[in-house]
């Protein structure tokens, strides 16, 4: 059918997602309501709950979903921060977190925020179990997607041609009425588009050069005070960063973070050194005392990449593309799983509206703002650096400014910190920080006579050895 026609979904339609990412397992989650079948393809051999994934060379480093991706699932799946909990994994309140940015600590004291404390392998295996549960939805996994079938006049999409890993090797196609490229950053959407005679998207890239170093420790619950998760942002020109996380099982997942050139050493006295050169104590003080878990895992992010499917004026009918397949962002602001959720969230509102008629441009253009938002947060705060070669306009250069002395008025005013907090978590629009009612308390930056609000931690002695700690 004509994508031009209007063409609502219909029983007995089938829907196929290609990828069992996070960014697939929850579009399948919409898809399933909407859709009698829905098939899963994905590459690797699925593994068992809470263990890694090969596809997903970043799952063994910190994760988070923000409240925007916390309350997206909590919405696509009923009960499942009760999932989370039932795991061992955490909730945590934005009032409970200590995040270190520019030349303090910011005054957080929203209760009604939270972001996850889990590993990557358990947050997706959850998913993955209940996506699984649904009627109507099956994996196939062990596959490789070798194109697209597209109807005569290659005006839609009609299925996905697949080849098992294992077997024959003969490639079959599995009907659709609507496909989802959810195959994540390596994603050959452009290339398949470009061979059915459609345009490939520009492409955006901003360059960084991020590597990190994660270990596992294990957890004791009088570290840190109590508190469950830490960020030590890179300062303005610095190269280092990191974070502490409790995840399930009683353990801490330290990452720490380097730019231009800078790694964090995988062996544990270098990693302790590298944390203890951190501008602010409490990462170092986890690592310094806490009894290491198994082996370091190293990581890197060469470069933002953003495909502009959005610009393009033709575009193949029932087929969308989501996720890291769309904007790859620089993990270390944790904005693409929630990214991806929201996206998720867009294509059940237009699927609700419109039917198939247009989806795939009506998705990319209704989550360009969700896109637009993630993107120019984290770019705009690389940018900061000015090694890191991009564009910087006036524009740019003004809202750096305001930005750097919210961040100063944020330290103690936590109306200020908490609008900063939303627009990062993504449950608010960038705007937000520029209402007139905030921007008055921003400018006006007059600091209270009494100590800051959320003064810097320091180290606190031990009075348990590690090796006694259980």
């Amino acid at each position: 059918m004509s994508s031009d026609i209007r063409a609502p979904v219909t029983a007995g339609d089938p829907a196929v997602v290609l990828g069992a990412s996070l960014a697939g397992l929850a579009t399948a989650v919409t898809l399933a309501t909407r859709f009698d079948r829905v098939t899963i393809v994905e590459r690797d051999a699925l593994p068992p709950l809470g263990e890694p994934r090969d596809g997903v060379p970043q799952g063994r480093h910190a994760h988070l979903l923000l409240p925007a991706g916390l309350q997206g699932l909590a919405e696509l799946l009923p009960g499942f921060l009760d999932d989370l909990r039932g795991h061992g994994a955490h909730v945590i309140d934005a009032a409970e977190l200590r995040f270190y940015l520019g030349e303090g600590r910011l005054a957080f004291d929203d209760t009604e925020l939270a972001v996850s404390g889990a590993t990557r392998p358990l947050i997706e295996g959850i998913i993955r179990e209940r996506v699984r549960a649904l009627p109507g939805v099956r994996f196939v996994d062990g596959c490789d997607v070798v194109g697209l079938a597209t109807d005569a006049d290659r005006a839609s999409v009609i299925g996905a041609r697949i080849r098992r890993r294992t077997g024959g090797g003969d490639v079959e196609t599995v009907g659709a009425a609507l496909v989802v490229d959810a195959t994540g950053r390596a994603s050959r959407s452009p290339r398949w588009l470009a061979g059915l005679g459609y345009s490939e998207p520009d492409e955006e890239r901003l360059e960084i050069g991020v590597h990190y170093t994660t270990r596992l420790f294990r957890r004791d619950l009088g570290d840190l005070s109590g508190c469950r998760h830490v960020v030590v942002a890179t300062p303005p020109g610095g190269r280092r960063g990191g974070l502490v996380l409790a995840v399930e099982g009683d353990r801490w997942l330290v990452t720490l973070v380097g730019s231009r050139g800078e790694r964090a050493p995988t062996d544990l006295s270098g990693f302790v050194d590298y944390a203890r050169s951190l501008w602010q104590p409490d990462v170092h003080e986890v690592v310094a005392g806490a009894e290491p878990i198994g082996e370091a895992a190293i990581g890197s992010f060469p470069r933002y990449l953003r495909r502009r499917y959005d610009r393009l004026r033709r575009f193949p009918g029932r087929y969308v593309v989501t996720g890291d397949a769309v904007c790859s962002l620089n993990p270390v602001y944790a904005q693409g799983m929630s990214v991806a959720v929201r996206e998720a969230q867009v294509l059940g509102q237009v699927l609700d509206r419109h039917g198939l008629d247009q989806i795939g441009l009506r998705c990319l253009r209704r989550a360009r703002p969700i896109v637009d938002g993630a993107w120019t947060l984290a770019t705009g705060a690389d940018l900061a650096d000015r090694a890191v070669e991009g564009a910087r306009p006036l524009s740019w250069r003004f809202v750096n400014a305001y930005i750097d002395r919210l961040l100063r008025v944020a330290r103690w005013d936590p109306v200020v910190a908490n609008a900063f907090l939303e627009v990062n978590a993504m449950v608010a629009r960038p705007q937000r920080i520029m209402h007139p009612r905030l921007a008055v308390r921003v400018l006006r930056g007059a600091r209270p006579a009494a100590p800051d609000a959320a003064p810097v931690a320091r180290p606190r002695s031990r009075s348990v050895p590690p090796s006694a700690r259980r």
